[in-house]
């Protein structure tokens, strides 16, 4: 009797992950049709390209080759963009061609190269990366120069791809800038419990109190940190994490060992990246841009404290530069607020590459 019941037990749970499946087919089916480009000038290509002497992933989209090119650096470190942001930055396609790029140590990036063959994980080699993709992408669509916009730690990567090949550039695009990771860490914290104690999230606040303000010795401390700011976000963030698994699961041409390699790559880089990030500074009484600047921040943004980037803006010199605000936004207002990232996109950078 009791073989019986298990073979019925095995027998339900087959059906179930059967079903799931089936369900995540369609999702995907789904998705794929709202993400295919079909015009004359369109360009959607994908695949691994030679980058820095190892395989990197680098997907090339947009309606039309002709608009101009806008390569997205992602954050983390090691968390690519593209398994999760394909939805929201699908009409961004119409005005600009966008270029994804898995990093050294992230996405499908790390899950062909493995921790062993991802060689050197540095600032320095994946700024040289970067300028890499950019030449690649201008050669793939024709053009002499592109648009970058990096966000968190891509803002990192691409105050540096600027400074190495200005003349690759019509402009540099920050969204969550990284300006000093101590005084980032420090000014957050007291955001943070700013936040808590206003919101009267007691508990959260003697959570985070008991881990004490910045500097922390350890990732793992630091992760503590994080982990209270994620469960407490701005009104435009709550849920996105969820969101983003599901966009995650419905991904056109995406297994699930993809997903996989995602979220192994995630703690892979921020172990290995974890001390020159938290070393990095880019403070001087005048810090220097070859190209026009364009920084975006949510204004409830306290990971990368909004008010630092300001201070960074206001001393910053290039040859233009513009400092948004958008309204009600966090952190990750690059793809939690896509619409309104778009419109700031199409009224302060796209003029950039077209006048």
């Amino acid at each position: 009797m009791w073989a019986k019941i298990a073979l019925i037990g095995l027998g339900a749970v087959a059906m179930l992950v059967a079903g799931l499946a089936a369900y995540r087919a369609v999702r995907q089916a789904q998705a794929a049709e709202r993400q295919a480009l079909k015009g004359p000038n369109a360009i959607d290509e994908a695949g691994f390209v030679r980058i820095g002497g190892i395989d990197q992933w680098v997907s090339i989209r947009g309606e039309d080759r002709r608009n101009p090119v806008l390569v997205v650096l992602h954050g983390g470190p090691g968390a690519a963009f593209q398994v999760i942001t394909y939805e929201a930055m699908r009409p961004w396609e119409r005005d600009f061609t966008i270029v994804q790029w898995d990093q050294r140590g992230a996405g499908r990036t790390f899950g062909r190269n493995g921790a062993k063959g991802s060689g050197e994980l540095s600032i320095d080699r994946m700024a040289d990366d970067g300028v890499e993709v950019v030449r690649h992408a201008l050669a793939r669509t024709g053009q002499e120069k592109a648009i970058v916009l990096g966000a968190s730690w891509g803002s990192i990567l691409g105050v540096q791809i600027a400074r190495r090949s200005p003349e690759l550039l019509h402009a540099y695009i920050g969204a969550g800038q990284v300006v000093d990771m101590q005084a980032n860490e420090a000014v957050g914290y007291d955001g943070l419990m700013a936040r808590l104690k206003v919101r009267g999230e007691i508990k959260a606040a003697d959570k985070l109190a008991a881990i004490g303000p910045p500097p922390y010795a350890s990732l793992s401390v630091l992760l503590k940190a994080r982990q209270i700011l994620m469960a407490h976000p701005p009104a435009s963030e709550r849920g996105l994490y969820r969101r983003a698994l599901i966009a995650g699961l419905s991904a056109p041409k995406t297994r699930l060992a993809d997903l996989r390699d995602w979220f192994a790559a995630q703690s892979f880089s921020i172990g290995r990246l974890y001390g020159p990030m938290m070393a990095y500074s880019d403070c001087t009484p005048a810090p220097q841009m070859p190209v026009p600047v364009v920084i975006v921040q949510g204004d409830e943004d306290i990971q990368t404290p909004t008010s630092l980037a300001r201070a960074y803006f206001d001393s910053l010199q290039a040859p233009s530069k513009a400092f948004v605000i958008i309204p009600g936004g966090g952190h990750s207002a690059v793809f939690a607020m896509p619409d309104e990232f778009r419109k700031v996109l199409l009224k302060d950078v796209r003029p950039l590459a077209t006048s």
